[in-house]
Protein backbone atom coordinates (compact mmCIF):
# COMPACT_ATOMS: atom_id res chain seq x y z
CA UNK A 1 0.00 0.00 0.00
CA UNK A 2 1.24 3.05 -0.96
CA UNK A 3 0.85 5.70 2.75
CA UNK A 4 0.83 9.06 3.00
CA UNK A 5 1.05 10.52 5.78
CA UNK A 6 0.98 14.07 6.98
CA UNK A 7 2.01 15.56 10.04
CA UNK A 8 1.86 18.90 11.78
CA UNK A 9 4.43 21.67 11.48
CA UNK A 10 4.58 22.65 14.92
CA UNK A 11 8.22 20.89 15.61
CA UNK A 12 10.12 18.53 13.61
CA UNK A 13 9.38 14.79 12.61
CA UNK A 14 11.71 12.78 14.56
CA UNK A 15 12.21 9.58 16.57
CA UNK A 16 12.22 12.04 19.44
CA UNK A 17 10.92 14.31 18.95
CA UNK A 18 9.44 17.41 21.26
CA UNK A 19 6.39 17.42 19.72
CA UNK A 20 4.20 14.07 20.73
CA UNK A 21 2.24 14.27 17.44
CA UNK A 22 5.32 14.73 15.52
CA UNK A 23 6.64 11.49 17.66
CA UNK A 24 3.58 9.29 16.69
CA UNK A 25 3.84 10.40 13.42
CA UNK A 26 7.76 8.75 13.11
CA UNK A 27 6.76 5.73 15.08
CA UNK A 28 3.54 5.15 12.94
CA UNK A 29 5.10 5.83 9.53
CA UNK A 30 8.33 3.46 10.71
CA UNK A 31 6.10 0.40 11.87
CA UNK A 32 4.11 0.99 8.33
CA UNK A 33 7.68 0.52 6.43
CA UNK A 34 8.15 -3.08 8.44
CA UNK A 35 4.78 -4.19 7.84
CA UNK A 36 5.93 -4.16 4.26
CA UNK A 37 4.26 -0.78 2.79
CA UNK A 38 5.57 2.38 1.03
CA UNK A 39 5.24 5.02 3.60
CA UNK A 40 5.78 9.01 2.60
CA UNK A 41 6.16 11.98 5.26
CA UNK A 42 4.49 15.00 4.91
CA UNK A 43 6.71 17.62 7.22
CA UNK A 44 8.64 20.53 8.14
CA UNK A 45 12.12 20.86 6.33
CA UNK A 46 14.55 19.02 8.42
CA UNK A 47 12.56 16.38 9.99
CA UNK A 48 13.07 12.74 9.51
CA UNK A 49 11.09 9.96 8.06
CA UNK A 50 11.68 6.39 7.43
CA UNK A 51 10.49 6.35 4.42
CA UNK A 52 10.53 9.42 1.75
CA UNK A 53 10.34 12.88 3.25
CA UNK A 54 8.45 15.75 1.56
CA UNK A 55 9.06 19.44 2.90
CA UNK A 56 5.75 21.37 2.93
CA UNK A 57 7.67 24.23 4.51
CA UNK A 58 10.95 25.70 4.78
CA UNK A 59 10.52 25.19 8.30
CA UNK A 60 8.23 24.95 11.48
CA UNK A 61 6.25 28.01 12.34
CA UNK A 62 7.68 31.48 11.96
CA UNK A 63 11.38 29.41 10.80
CA UNK A 64 13.36 29.61 8.17
CA UNK A 65 10.45 31.36 5.82
CA UNK A 66 7.50 29.85 6.83
CA UNK A 67 4.62 32.14 8.06
CA UNK A 68 4.50 33.19 11.22
CA UNK A 69 0.79 32.57 12.22
CA UNK A 70 0.55 28.66 13.08
CA UNK A 71 -2.96 28.31 11.43
CA UNK A 72 -1.41 29.46 8.00
CA UNK A 73 1.16 26.95 8.42
CA UNK A 74 -0.56 24.16 9.20
CA UNK A 75 -3.15 25.57 5.89
CA UNK A 76 0.15 25.21 3.25
CA UNK A 77 0.93 22.11 5.02
CA UNK A 78 -2.13 19.94 4.37
CA UNK A 79 -3.24 21.80 0.58
CA UNK A 80 0.76 21.02 -0.32
CA UNK A 81 0.44 17.12 0.62
CA UNK A 82 -3.44 16.93 -0.97
CA UNK A 83 -1.80 18.47 -3.96
CA UNK A 84 0.15 15.20 -4.70
CA UNK A 85 -2.66 12.43 -3.13
CA UNK A 86 -2.56 10.91 -6.55
CA UNK A 87 0.33 9.40 -5.89
CA UNK A 88 -0.72 7.40 -2.84
CA UNK A 89 -3.40 4.71 -2.37
CA UNK A 90 -4.40 6.44 1.03
CA UNK A 91 -3.75 9.99 2.98
CA UNK A 92 -3.66 9.70 6.66
CA UNK A 93 -3.80 14.19 8.39
CA UNK A 94 -2.42 14.53 11.66
CA UNK A 95 -2.93 18.15 10.86
CA UNK A 96 -5.78 19.14 13.68
CA UNK A 97 -8.83 18.71 11.21
CA UNK A 98 -7.67 21.18 8.63
CA UNK A 99 -7.60 19.19 5.71
CA UNK A 100 -11.54 17.47 6.27
CA UNK A 101 -12.55 20.60 4.12
CA UNK A 102 -10.39 19.09 1.51
CA UNK A 103 -11.47 15.61 1.62
CA UNK A 104 -13.52 16.03 -1.45
CA UNK A 105 -10.95 17.46 -3.23
CA UNK A 106 -8.57 14.43 -2.91
CA UNK A 107 -7.30 11.75 -4.97
CA UNK A 108 -6.95 9.16 -2.96
CA UNK A 109 -9.34 8.43 0.53
CA UNK A 110 -8.25 10.82 3.31
CA UNK A 111 -8.72 10.32 6.45
CA UNK A 112 -8.22 12.51 9.88
CA UNK A 113 -6.85 12.27 13.29
CA UNK A 114 -6.53 15.44 15.56
CA UNK A 115 -4.50 14.53 18.57
CA UNK A 116 -6.11 17.37 21.52
CA UNK A 117 -9.71 17.71 22.74
CA UNK A 118 -12.10 18.89 20.09
CA UNK A 119 -13.87 21.84 20.69
CA UNK A 120 -17.26 23.59 19.19
CA UNK A 121 -14.85 24.54 16.07
CA UNK A 122 -13.85 21.05 15.12
CA UNK A 123 -17.30 19.71 15.48
CA UNK A 124 -18.31 21.90 13.38
CA UNK A 125 -16.54 20.57 10.47
CA UNK A 126 -17.47 17.27 11.13
CA UNK A 127 -20.93 18.06 11.07
CA UNK A 128 -20.69 20.41 7.76
CA UNK A 129 -18.43 17.43 6.12
CA UNK A 130 -20.29 13.84 7.76
CA UNK A 131 -18.60 11.53 5.11
CA UNK A 132 -14.86 12.65 6.07
CA UNK A 133 -13.32 9.80 8.14
CA UNK A 134 -12.00 10.70 11.66
CA UNK A 135 -10.27 8.64 14.19
CA UNK A 136 -9.95 9.51 17.56
CA UNK A 137 -6.79 8.45 20.30
CA UNK A 138 -9.17 7.71 22.73
CA UNK A 139 -13.09 7.37 23.72
CA UNK A 140 -12.93 10.09 25.83
CA UNK A 141 -12.10 12.73 23.05
CA UNK A 142 -14.61 12.97 21.61
CA UNK A 143 -17.24 11.89 24.46
CA UNK A 144 -18.71 15.94 24.20
CA UNK A 145 -19.85 15.32 20.82
CA UNK A 146 -21.84 11.91 20.79
CA UNK A 147 -23.78 12.69 18.08
CA UNK A 148 -20.30 12.75 16.11
CA UNK A 149 -18.61 8.83 16.60
CA UNK A 150 -15.31 8.56 15.37
CA UNK A 151 -14.53 5.68 12.64
CA UNK A 152 -12.09 4.20 15.19
CA UNK A 153 -10.21 4.21 18.20
CA UNK A 154 -6.69 4.07 18.09
CA UNK A 155 -4.51 4.72 21.06
CA UNK A 156 -1.13 6.01 20.84
CA UNK A 157 1.70 3.32 21.36
CA UNK A 158 5.49 3.41 22.12
CA UNK A 159 8.33 1.42 21.17
CA UNK A 160 8.70 -0.95 24.16
CA UNK A 161 13.06 -1.16 22.93
CA UNK A 162 13.05 2.43 24.24
CA UNK A 163 11.84 1.69 28.00
CA UNK A 164 13.67 -0.69 29.90
CA UNK A 165 12.24 -3.00 32.89
CA UNK A 166 12.86 -0.53 35.91
CA UNK A 167 13.34 -1.82 39.60
CA UNK A 168 11.94 0.96 41.36
CA UNK A 169 14.74 0.99 44.14
CA UNK A 170 15.64 5.15 43.51
CA UNK A 171 12.72 5.08 46.64
CA UNK A 172 11.38 8.06 45.25
CA UNK A 173 8.09 9.12 43.78
CA UNK A 174 8.19 10.92 40.27
CA UNK A 175 6.32 13.86 38.60
CA UNK A 176 6.74 14.01 34.70
CA UNK A 177 5.33 16.34 32.61
CA UNK A 178 4.59 20.22 31.78
CA UNK A 179 4.34 22.68 34.94
CA UNK A 180 0.73 23.53 34.78
CA UNK A 181 -2.42 23.91 36.56
CA UNK A 182 -3.84 21.16 34.71
CA UNK A 183 -1.53 18.85 35.30
CA UNK A 184 -1.26 18.80 39.20
CA UNK A 185 2.42 19.44 40.38
CA UNK A 186 1.08 21.31 43.66
CA UNK A 187 -1.21 18.55 43.88
CA UNK A 188 1.85 15.97 43.42
CA UNK A 189 3.84 17.63 45.78
CA UNK A 190 1.26 17.53 48.41
CA UNK A 191 0.67 13.40 47.69
CA UNK A 192 4.55 12.53 48.21
CA UNK A 193 4.89 14.50 51.22
CA UNK A 194 1.46 12.88 53.15
CA UNK A 195 3.12 9.20 51.40
CA UNK A 196 6.25 10.05 53.03
CA UNK A 197 8.85 9.49 50.19
CA UNK A 198 10.67 12.29 48.24
CA UNK A 199 9.32 13.69 44.89
CA UNK A 200 11.23 14.08 41.79
CA UNK A 201 10.10 16.24 39.21
CA UNK A 202 10.85 16.40 35.56
CA UNK A 203 9.62 18.87 32.70
CA UNK A 204 10.79 22.24 31.34
CA UNK A 205 10.70 25.07 33.86
CA UNK A 206 8.05 27.85 33.22
CA UNK A 207 6.49 30.62 34.72
CA UNK A 208 3.92 27.99 36.94
CA UNK A 209 7.08 26.55 38.02
CA UNK A 210 8.56 29.67 38.84
CA UNK A 211 6.30 31.28 40.48
CA UNK A 212 4.30 28.12 42.47
CA UNK A 213 6.79 25.06 42.11
CA UNK A 214 9.68 26.35 42.76
CA UNK A 215 9.42 27.90 46.13
CA UNK A 216 8.15 24.48 47.33
CA UNK A 217 11.61 22.23 45.71
CA UNK A 218 13.88 22.28 48.90
CA UNK A 219 15.84 19.33 47.11
CA UNK A 220 15.60 16.92 49.83
CA UNK A 221 11.79 16.12 49.95
CA UNK A 222 10.91 17.67 46.77
CA UNK A 223 13.56 17.80 44.20
CA UNK A 224 14.08 19.15 40.52
CA UNK A 225 16.04 17.31 38.48
CA UNK A 226 15.35 19.90 34.97
CA UNK A 227 14.40 18.76 31.42
CA UNK A 228 15.19 15.18 30.50
CA UNK A 229 15.76 13.38 27.23
CA UNK A 230 14.24 10.42 26.27
CA UNK A 231 17.33 8.30 28.19
CA UNK A 232 17.11 10.31 31.30
CA UNK A 233 13.44 9.65 31.36
CA UNK A 234 13.34 6.06 31.03
CA UNK A 235 16.23 6.35 33.88
CA UNK A 236 14.11 8.42 36.22
CA UNK A 237 10.57 6.59 35.76
CA UNK A 238 12.36 3.02 35.75
CA UNK A 239 13.93 3.97 39.42
CA UNK A 240 10.73 5.56 40.46
CA UNK A 241 8.55 3.56 42.72
CA UNK A 242 5.27 5.22 41.00
CA UNK A 243 4.82 7.85 38.85
CA UNK A 244 2.27 10.73 40.13
CA UNK A 245 -0.70 11.44 37.65
CA UNK A 246 -3.05 14.08 39.50
CA UNK A 247 -4.68 15.47 36.14
CA UNK A 248 -6.69 18.55 37.05
CA UNK A 249 -8.86 18.60 33.17
CA UNK A 250 -9.66 16.23 30.99
CA UNK A 251 -7.22 15.20 27.97
CA UNK A 252 -7.38 12.65 25.24
CA UNK A 253 -4.65 10.08 26.22
CA UNK A 254 -0.94 10.79 27.97
CA UNK A 255 1.80 9.30 26.94
CA UNK A 256 3.83 9.62 30.09
CA UNK A 257 1.32 7.04 31.76
CA UNK A 258 2.36 4.64 29.09
CA UNK A 259 5.96 5.08 29.41
CA UNK A 260 5.82 4.91 32.90
CA UNK A 261 4.09 1.62 32.49
CA UNK A 262 6.63 0.31 29.98
CA UNK A 263 9.18 0.99 32.38
CA UNK A 264 7.42 -1.25 34.89
CA UNK A 265 6.30 1.71 36.71
CA UNK A 266 2.64 1.98 38.34
CA UNK A 267 0.75 5.07 37.51
CA UNK A 268 -1.05 7.14 40.80
CA UNK A 269 -3.37 8.71 39.25
CA UNK A 270 -6.92 10.66 39.07
CA UNK A 271 -9.49 9.09 37.17
CA UNK A 272 -9.72 12.08 34.85
CA UNK A 273 -10.62 11.90 31.21
CA UNK A 274 -9.03 9.23 29.20
CA UNK A 275 -7.43 7.75 32.36
CA UNK A 276 -9.07 5.30 32.86
CA UNK A 277 -8.47 3.74 29.48
CA UNK A 278 -5.17 3.86 30.47
CA UNK A 279 -4.22 2.39 33.39
CA UNK A 280 -5.70 -0.41 34.51
CA UNK A 281 -6.57 0.05 38.92
CA UNK A 282 -5.01 -2.80 40.95
CA UNK A 283 -2.62 -3.76 37.62
CA UNK A 284 -1.10 -0.65 35.61
CA UNK A 285 -1.44 1.41 38.55
CA UNK A 286 -4.58 2.45 41.16
CA UNK A 287 -6.85 4.89 40.34
CA UNK A 288 -8.43 7.95 43.07
CA UNK A 289 -11.68 10.26 42.45
CA UNK A 290 -10.13 12.63 44.54
CA UNK A 291 -7.23 14.88 44.80
CA UNK A 292 -7.18 14.04 48.36
CA UNK A 293 -7.12 10.25 48.01
CA UNK A 294 -3.87 10.55 45.64
CA UNK A 295 -1.41 9.46 48.82
CA UNK A 296 -3.51 6.54 48.82
CA UNK A 297 -2.83 6.01 45.04
CA UNK A 298 0.73 6.43 45.35
CA UNK A 299 0.55 4.00 48.42
CA UNK A 300 -0.98 1.13 46.29
CA UNK A 301 1.13 1.26 43.74
CA UNK A 302 3.83 0.02 46.09
CA UNK A 303 2.14 -2.85 46.11
CA UNK A 304 1.72 -3.79 42.45
CA UNK A 305 4.41 -6.00 40.54
CA UNK A 306 6.47 -3.75 37.92
CA UNK A 307 6.68 -6.62 35.66
CA UNK A 308 3.17 -6.99 35.37
CA UNK A 309 3.07 -3.37 34.96
CA UNK A 310 5.17 -3.51 31.68
CA UNK A 311 3.45 -6.65 30.35
CA UNK A 312 -0.11 -4.80 30.61
CA UNK A 313 1.52 -1.77 28.73
CA UNK A 314 2.67 -4.11 25.93
CA UNK A 315 -0.60 -5.89 25.86
CA UNK A 316 -2.19 -2.26 24.81
CA UNK A 317 -0.08 0.53 24.02
CA UNK A 318 2.61 -0.54 21.61
CA UNK A 319 3.81 1.20 18.16
CA UNK A 320 2.71 -1.68 16.33
CA UNK A 321 -0.78 -2.68 17.79
CA UNK A 322 -1.03 1.73 16.42
CA UNK A 323 0.15 0.60 13.42
CA UNK A 324 -2.06 -2.51 12.84
CA UNK A 325 -4.76 -0.71 14.21
CA UNK A 326 -4.67 2.97 11.59
CA UNK A 327 -4.11 0.06 9.11
CA UNK A 328 -7.58 -1.82 9.35
CA UNK A 329 -8.85 1.73 8.94
CA UNK A 330 -6.74 2.65 5.89
CA UNK A 331 -7.92 -0.83 4.20
CA UNK A 332 -11.62 0.04 5.21
CA UNK A 333 -11.84 3.34 3.43
CA UNK A 334 -10.08 1.72 0.38
CA UNK A 335 -12.97 -0.55 0.04
CA UNK A 336 -15.20 1.83 0.69
CA UNK A 337 -14.05 3.77 -2.19
CA UNK A 338 -13.73 0.80 -4.17
CA UNK A 339 -17.61 0.57 -3.88
CA UNK A 340 -18.62 3.78 -4.69
CA UNK A 341 -16.28 3.79 -7.71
Amino acid sequence: MRIAEVAPVGTHVSDSALGSIERMVWLLARELEELGHDVTVFAADGSEAPGELIPTLPGTYALNGSPPHWQTCEWINVARAIERSDRFDVMHSHSYLWGVPLTPLARCPLLHTTHLIPHDDEARIRELYPDAVVTAISDEQWRGFPHLPPAAVIPHGLDPARHTLGLGRGDYLCYLGRFTPGKGPLEAIAAAREVGMPLLMAGPADAHYHELVAPLVDGKSVQYVGFADPGQRDELLGGAAALLYPLQAPEPFGLVMVESMLSGTPVAALAVGAVTEIVEDGVTGALELEAAMLPHAGARCLALDRARVRAGALERFTARRMAVGYLDVYERVLEQAACRS
